[in-house]
């Protein structure tokens, strides 16, 4: 067995035990979410305030990475992917996600 097929396997079993469900595209899936973070910046007209945070996602409850630009749904509301971590073979990718406004 690999080295990546013992995470994989470690993995998995974290992922049942304290992953939250999150809807991408059809399909529901169990991920490791990360808490907001928020962040706000001096623009032309105000304050604006940004928010993001991560999905951690096994690689095989998918069929295929997800892409920028694609929406999924945490805890009944949407937001939009703005980066991706995929490294494979590695058994996780990861999702940075901001709210769609």
């Amino acid at each position: 067995m690999s080295i990546h097929d013992e995470i994989a396997a470690d993995a998995a079993e974290v992922f049942r035990e304290f992953g939250k469900p999150v809807e991408i595209g059809e399909q529901t899936v169990m991920a490791l979410v990360s808490e907001p973070t928020e962040t706000v910046s001096l623009e032309p007209g105000g304050f604006v305030a940004e928010g993001n945070f991560t999905v951690k996602i096994l690689r095989s409850s998918v069929e295929a990475v997800p892409v920028i630009g694609k929406t999924l749904i945490f805890a009944g509301e949407k937001f939009r992917i703005v980066r991706t971590a995929n490294r494979p073979p590695h058994p996780i990718f990861t999702l940075t996600v901001e709210p769609i406004e």
